[in-house]
């Protein structure tokens, strides 16, 4: 392989992941997920440093010469292992999955860590993953595979379990978060296949740096379409997915708009201030994830204190159901938290016609019986 080649190949990665972390450690969230994905991160970005470093003095003789290779070499084949491990960790924590937060199942994680640790010790003396010649150079040995199936074990089945839970879930954004976990490990596959046809061009490190770059891009893609006090979809995300639902022919009668608005929001917030106001907001949020967790129903926030969902449902009849369950719901809340306030939702819904020539004439459908249910609020005494 062209040392030279691997040492540019190295340098452009590093310099992609340190853009990536860059941006990582200023936009720092302080999440343990997000620690976990910086650390993965990180090993890569060491791992290359250290792949260009062997590159240079490789074949070059020099007091230290031999010591500093296995040195290098030392740190790529634990560094690149532990950014399996970190990626893990990450997928699993974004999850939720119960396996990581097993503590056993958590130490035998870390088994293929502490396997490349002895392996890379055991071969300063009978060479089983790599060897340094008088020459100072570097070669593969017999044992060098055990290092790449324990790195590409991590990723094979973090996307894969990716894949199963992504098909089970019913939350639309998850879904979309999910699959990207997936992708990450078609990018090292797709260019191991290039190296081995072409064995003379180094093409890993651009496969994992490709795959990291991948996730960041598709998961700040995916933060942009999120609400940030609710966690809901926002109105960019609930334009995008209404334009995708009516564009694939959607069924006249059958797809159905909620709009959900918070009554007398504004005298929460004069009365107990904003900070209570964005955990009235908050609540509600929570109401709308618990009544609509074992459906595929899409839920957003539209803005202010206006909440979205979209169903599909067979009549009015199931519409109101969804309602009560949301009031249900949010009733629960309230009374777990011990709100001193009135908390509840308006609501307005429409099903599709075919009359309907935009996304705005179908959400207005909505608007307009949420509005008359405000107006029949508030001729109820006590409830102006």
């Amino acid at each position: 392989m062209n040392q030279l080649w691997v040492f540019e190949t190295d340098v452009f990665c590093v310099i992609v992941l340190g853009i990536i972390l860059y941006s990582l450690f200023k936009n720092y969230d302080r999440q343990t997920r997000q620690r976990y994905f910086i650390r993965s991160v990180v090993m890569g970005f060491v791992a290359f440093i250290a792949e260009a470093c062997w590159s240079v003095l490789n074949g070059k003789i020099f007091p230290f010469s031999q010591i500093l290779n296995y040195l290098f070499n030392t740190i790529y084949f634990c560094s690149s292992t532990i950014m399996g491990y970190y990626w893990l960790c990450y997928v699993e924590l974004s999850m939720n999955s119960s396996l990581i937060k097993n503590k056993t199942v958590r130490f035998v994680s870390k088994i293929p860590v502490l396997i490349i640790f002895a392996l890379v010790a055991a071969s300063y003396f009978n060479g089983f993953l790599f060897y340094i010649d008088d020459l100072n150079m570097y070669h593969r040995g017999n044992g060098f595979i055990v290092h790449t199936a324990l790195c590409h074990f991590y990723t094979l089945f973090t996307s894969v379990h990716s894949l199963i839970k992504s098909i089970k879930i019913k939350n639309y954004l998850k879904q979309i978060e999910y699959r990207t976990h997936a992708m990450f490990f078609l990018f090292p596959l797709s260019v191991g296949i290039i190296q081995i046809v072409f064995p003379k061009i180094p093409t890993v490190s651009v496969g994992i740096t490709l795959a990291f770059l991948y996730i960041y891009i598709d998961l700040q893609n995916l933060l942009i379409s999120v609400d940030t006090l609710s966690g809901l979809n926002n109105r960019n995300q609930l334009l995008r997915y209404l334009g995708n639902r009516l564009r694939g022919n959607a069924q006249e009668g059958k797809l159905y708009v909620f709009m959900l608005d918070v009554n007398k929001f504004k005298k929460i917030n004069d009365t107990y201030g904003h900070i209570e106001g964005d955990a009235a907001l908050i609540r509600c949020a929570d109401a709308l994830k618990r009544a609509n967790r074992d459906n595929n129903n899409f839920i957003g926030r539209y803005g202010g204190d206006e909440f979205i969902m979209i169903a599909d449902l067979e009549n009015d009849s199931d519409a109101d159901k969804i309602c009560k369950k949301v009031a249900d719901k949010l009733s629960e809340i309230c009374e777990k938290d011990n709100v001193q306030y009135d908390l509840s939702f308006s609501f307005g819904y429409a099903s599709y016609k075919n009359e309907m020539k935009t996304i705005q004439d179908f959400i207005e459908a909505a608007d307009e019986k949420l509005y008359i249910a405000k107006k029949e609020r508030e001729k109820k005494p006590g409830l102006q």
